[in-house]
């Protein structure tokens, strides 16, 4: 199948799911794709490998922080598999015990694809996904851990569903299929301001958002809060989080 189509049907469909919906603006080819091995149930695509020709996937992601990895099926050349991908945030460890969730197969009419993802996959998904985060996320905080990526632009990492909601849903964030972590997609040209705004958000209704060490020295030396010495201004101080656990 041509690569815009996977595209438009992957559109299509995440416009007939419940909730909001971002498809991936291009298909990776699956022999090139890191992101793989976060699927969580790979169901058919274990033959995938065996195929001859290349395939591609595509990837929707939920402003709740899950995602479904979208591919051709490995035989029918008619049909997809969508797949459940781990949840922003976790790893496999997490899932240890959580029944996974199911890889469905759909036909390629994007309305009765979706009418299938929502009647055999989405509410087992969403009920398996809060119990993986519920493990990564125990503990007397509510973490959200912001790095520097290896290309010197913020990464941020949470498993909690208002967090998510507000970096994917309101503050533009994108969630990386490859590491489930959120960063700021690169037409951002400076998104350490953008970061730390979305930070102090999340510090105002009761997050942690740490930073990576040396960071916090900085900041406090300087009295704003930024990820280098020579970082500009930016809002003030990350208020203290409350003590009060968030619901999940």
């Amino acid at each position: 199948m041509p690569h815009h189509n996977l595209t438009a049907f992957v559109h299509a469909v995440g416009t007939r799911l419940p909730g909001r919906w971002q498809a991936e603006a291009h298909p990776t080819s699956l022999a090139e794709d890191p992101a793989s091995d976060r699927i969580w149930n790979s169901g058919p695509l274990a033959y995938t490998a065996h195929r001859s020709s290349p395939t591609h996937r595509s990837v929707l992601t939920s402003a709740s922080g899950i995602q479904l990895y979208v591919t051709e099926h490995p035989s029918r050349k008619s049909q997809f598999v969508v797949a459940p991908m781990l949840p922003a945030g976790t790893k496999h460890d997490h899932t240890a015990g959580v029944a996974a969730p199911k890889a469905v197969t759909v036909p390629a009419d994007p309305v009765r694809a979706a009418a299938l993802v929502r009647r055999r996959q989405l509410f087992d998904y969403r009920v398996a996904s809060m119990m993986a985060q519920s493990r990564a996320g125990a503990g007397p905080h509510l973490p959200v851990d912001i790095t520097l990526g290896t290309d010197g632009r913020p990464r941020v990492t949470t498993v909690y569903a208002r967090a998510l909601y507000e970096l994917l849903g309101r503050e533009g964030f994108l969630l990386d299929p490859a590491s489930g972590k959120c960063y700021l997609p690169e037409t951002v040209e400076d998104p350490i301001p953008r970061t730390r705004q979305a930070a102090q958000r999340l510090a105002d209704i009761g997050f942690s958002p740490t930073f990576p060490e040396g960071d916090n020295n900085a900041a406090s030396a300087s009295g704003t809060q930024g990820f280098s010495p020579s970082a500009p201004a930016g809002p003030p101080p990350l208020t203290p989080a409350r003590t009060h656990r968030a619901p999940r």
